[in-house]
């Protein structure tokens, strides 16, 4: 898809926000395959974020991190992306890149996510490899993981501001929701090749044996401008971001520890056995069940991205909005109150429409906010008034994608401290099942829909 990148023979499209409602240029219509190929970033992104969701847990346990420093792993991502992510939103505004406005950063987020994933799934090996001392070799298996982990998140988190971005600049509104529905669709596919990946005993196949399996080879803006700019947000804006904030903490509080609660709780097996023991091994087999469960939960977000195409004519955003967090609410609760194998797998297709929910609807609204302000603004121009500046798309997006860290924030502070105090993981699904629950009420007193 074209972009804003200044090269002589490619057109280029601008958003309202760089040049105001008259010297804006209308984006022609793209063709599907441009559209799927735009998302396949997304694919891609989510294939490792699967990886990451289904072995990090397991993966920190098994090189020896104590449950007392979960906080701190899951806290420092987040802060910085909560930290960093407007200035990346609005560096890509500004961005006068010869490849165009966003891709530069999606590149070279793209790198960094890679380069953590490597870390995190290989430090213990790479360590054993370099260094004898077992308690040296403890300290710093643990240190690269960890920075593996926090690397990725960063990285991962960030690129998704500049792909919705990009889409936002490059289309028309009817391809912007049409390229929402394809993002939703791959983010599920690339989930579910992720989970599926984890889900598979490598361990008795000739590939597994040749590779080993995972468990054995291991212009500037200041958070005080960003508060600023939530506080001086339009209320539709800042509710919708309060709303997504509560979505993705229910949302992480369930996934985050999804395969562990299946090892420890329904498989009732222990990470911190030996690698050979009895209790390790059960635990492994619950990881491995439960990254079936997290690929189920990611086919089923992609079969519902087309569900919601023929559901929104009778129902609405608000319907979509308000069933996504009502059903993983009743969902996440019952598992956490009956844990059991089947009921759980079975269960995990509501977490595919939670997913599904978080990634489209938040978008497709403000989209609808930016068509309305953007209709306003030419209104005023035709009128004579004063030419207005339309939002940064990049801004917004960054923005609500903050919410996803700050989540992320929340959880890894609140239920780090959760987990110590109660002493099991059950405690992270009964406040998953809370937090959407409440969530149910904010989306339908409080966002504001488009007709």
């Amino acid at each position: 898809m074209g972009d804003s990148s200044g090269q002589p023979g490619i057109h280029t499209y601008k958003s309202l926000a760089e040049e105001g409602p008259f010297g804006s240029v209308e984006p022609p219509k793209r063709p599907t395959g441009s559209l799927v190929m735009h998302s396949m970033a997304m694919f891609g992104r989510e294939f490792c974020y699967a990886v990451e969701a289904a072995y990090v847990t397991p993966v920190l346990l098994s090189v020896g991190l104590p449950k007392s420093l979960y906080s701190m792993v899951w806290l420092l991502s987040p802060i910085l992306g909560f930290l960093l992510q407007p200035v990346v939103g609005l560096a890509s505004d500004h961005c006068r890149a010869r490849w165009g406005r966003r891709r530069p950063y999606i590149l070279t987020l793209g790198v960094v996510m890679l380069l953590g994933m490597a870390m995190y799934l290989n430090g213990d090996a790479i360590v054993s490899a370099l260094i004898a001392d077992p308690r040296t070799k403890l300290i710093w298996a643990i240190s690269i993981t960890m920075i593996g982990v926090v690397l990725f998140d960063f990285a991962a988190d960030f690129i998704d501001g500049p792909i919705k971005a990009y889409l936002f600049d490059v289309c028309t509104h009817r391809d912007k929701e049409r390229g929402l529905h394809y993002h939703a669709l791959f983010t599920g596919l690339g989930g579910a090749l992720g989970y599926l990946l984890g889900a598979i005993d490598w361990a008795h196949l000739e590939l597994g044996r040749l590779l080993g399996t995972e468990f054995q080879t291991r212009r500037t803006m200041t958070t005080k401008s960003l508060l600023r700019a939530l506080m001086s947000m339009p209320p539709h804006y800042r509710c919708l971001c309060i709303s997504h904030l509560i979505g993705w903490t229910a949302f992480l509080s369930n996934m985050l520890f999804f395969t562990d609660f299946m090892g420890q709780i329904v498989y009732h097996g222990d990470p911190y056995g030996a690698h050979n023991s009895t209790e390790f091994l059960i635990y492994q087999r619950g990881v491995e069940v439960g990254c079936w469960g997290l690929c189920i939960n990611s086919v089923f977000s992609s079969l519902y991205s087309y569900f919601q195409k023929a559901l929104v004519p009778y129902i609405g955003l608000k319907g979509l909005y308000f069933m996504g967090y009502l059903l993983f609410g009743l969902g996440t609760g019952v598992i956490g109150l009956f844990p059991n194998v089947y009921s759980t797998l079975v269960i995990c297709t509501l977490f595919g429409v939670m997913s599904s929910t978080l990634y489209t609807v938040p978008f497709n609204l403000i989209t609808a906010y930016h068509r309305e302000e953007q209709e306003k603004q030419r209104q005023q121009a035709r009128g004579g008034g004063p030419d207005g500046s339309a939002r940064g798309q990049g801004v917004d997006c960054a923005t609500l994608t903050c919410m996803v860290q700050l989540a992320q924030i929340l959880v890894g502070g609140g239920l780090g401290l959760l987990v110590n105090t109660a002493g099991s993981v059950v405690v992270v699904v009964i406040t998953a099942s809370a937090v959407a629950l409440i969530g149910c009420c904010f989306v339908a007193l409080f966002v504001r829909y488009m007709d």
